[in-house]
């Protein structure tokens, strides 16, 4: 490295895309049990522009500026003393988590991250599609283990079109479930995703439906209570977004299935077995678009301004 400064997205006010700018920062070191990592690419996750427009405040911490970005993937550059497993040039990827950013974060040149929260990338793909799929990888994978997802199961994945529910798709079929998906006007990825019959919200949404499932992932805010009634007996349902807790609780109060809310968290071992998986050619990162860093408000701007259709990523070289 010739200098102790990098370059990283940051922010120095809550507002909108306008706000995100590339600064300086110093590069981090890593602890006795951390790595840094030269990142290649990170993706846009509902949770960079929430944090960004100020609605978490108090959990991305106090001052400015602050980074954005929570998943990656990219290349070790130095390993802290206490990393017996991976090495100076291991191709690895992950997710930070739900921790305060600092000064810089995934959108960076470079980042620190604990040495057993991260895992070996897949090797089919570059560096720069693998960072579409940790955060929504380790979500799909959590959500469908609490949804006890086997083979012969039927699923249904409402908000199949985004990020979190095209990945779902794939992850429950791989696991020799078949998935059905409920999605808006954009459904390219849950096409692709494959799932096998496809529901539009503009065709009547839930009310549509008249096939009975095992398990329901619900990614997308919507009447969780209409679910229930879809589902087969001791079927479940899992819930991603904070906007489901008032259904959560009356699912608590009445009869019919419990909602249960279920949220991703760094997993090397989830990691690992997403990596074999992309590897196999069961799951492929599904990517509406990709942006330079110097585009970064740009990708903010059309997150929130379009439907989901796979994942936004962000391609952190500025060669």
């Amino acid at each position: 490295m010739a200098s102790d400064q990098m370059w990283a997205v940051q922010y120095r006010k809550y507002g909108g895309p306008e706000v995100l700018e590339v600064g300086q920062s110093p590069v981090p070191r890593p602890g006795a049990r951390q790595v840094l990592v030269e990142v290649a690419a990170c993706s846009l996750n509902q949770a960079d522009l929430m944090a960004r427009a100020g609605k978490l405040k108090g959990l991305n911490g106090f001052g400015f500026p602050k980074g954005t970005g929570v998943d990656f993937a990219g290349t070790i550059v130095r390993t802290g003393a206490r990393v017996p497993n991976l090495t100076v040039g291991d191709r690895v990827w992950g997710y930070l988590g739900m921790k305060p950013p600092g000064r810089h974060a995934a959108a960076a040149q470079y980042l620190t991250i604990r040495a057993d929260q991260i895992a070996v990338a897949p090797s089919r793909v570059p560096l720069e599609e693998a960072a579409a799929l940790p955060l929504v990888g380790l979500t799909a994978v959590a959500a469908l283990r609490a949804l006890r997802v086997d083979k012969g199961n039927r699923v249904l994945v409402v908000g199949g079109n985004g990020g979190v529910g095209s990945t779902a798709i794939q992850v429950a079929r791989a696991q020799g479930a078949r998935v059905d998906a409920l999605t808006g006007d954009r459904n390219a990825a849950a096409t692709q995703a494959g799932a096998t019959s496809i529901y539009d919200y503009r065709e009547g949404g839930a009310a549509q439906i008249t096939q009975r499932y095992d398990a329901i992932l619900a990614t997308a805010s919507d009447d969780l209570l209409v679910y229930r009634t879809m589902l087969n007996p001791g079927g479940r349902i899992v819930a991603l977004s904070p906007s489901a807790m008032p259904a959560i609780f009356v699912s608590m109060v009445s009869a019919g299935p419990l909602i249960r809310m279920v949220s991703g968290k760094p997993h090397a071992g989830d990691l690992t077995w997403l990596a074999s998986r992309v590897d196999d050619g069961s799951i492929t990162p599904i990517i509406e678009a990709t942006y330079s860093v110097d585009r970064v408000s740009e990708a903010h701007r059309d997150a929130e301004s379009r439907s989901a259709n796979g994942k936004r990523v962000i391609v952190t070289s500025r060669a």
